[in-house]
């Protein structure tokens, strides 16, 4: 079980790369690319599922497998960041997953404002929570972004 639990919130051991947060980030994007051939709802549903998924085993993760608050090789979580980046945009524009792209990790990286301090809530729902909000901030960024590219 600790095997599992370790895989899947190392997303198949990209945690243990360096610079594990931007292979995480990168890795997300097949799945960014399936899912926006379904519908809103579905991709409403999915993301719903696979963030409460995300919390536990990031949860499991730091609890069982790494025994340490918010472990770095603990990345299922900028998955979450990277859908959440991407929910709903029109990948057929390219430049539009690369500017996804560099915002989210600037924003995960630097952890600005408020992003530092929801970082600190408990177990899973700190180590997600702050992924989340940098994607919702990089959805907001590439909402307005596209009016003008």
């Amino acid at each position: 079980m600790k095997l599992i639990i370790e895989i899947i919130a190392t997303l198949f051991f990209i945690g243990y790369l360096p610079a594990s947060g931007t292979f995480a980030t990168l890795s997300s994007l097949p799945l960014v690319i399936k899912l926006n051939k379904f519908s809103v709802l579905f991709n409403i549903i999915f993301l719903l599922l696979f963030i409460i998924f995300s919390v536990v085993f990031s949860s499991l993760a730091e609890t069982i497998v790494f025994i340490k608050k918010d472990d770095r090789r603990i990345v299922i979580d900028e998955m979450v960041g990277f859908l959440v980046s991407m929910f709903a945009i029109d990948i057929s524009k390219i430049h539009l997953i690369l500017i996804g792209f560099v915002i989210f990790r600037i924003l995960d990286i630097s952890k600005i404002g408020m992003l530092k301090s929801v970082q600190k809530l408990p177990s899973g729902f700190g180590i997600v929570a702050d992924d989340f909000i940098c994607g919702v901030l990089t959805n907001i960024s590439l909402r307005i972004l596209s009016i003008w590219i």
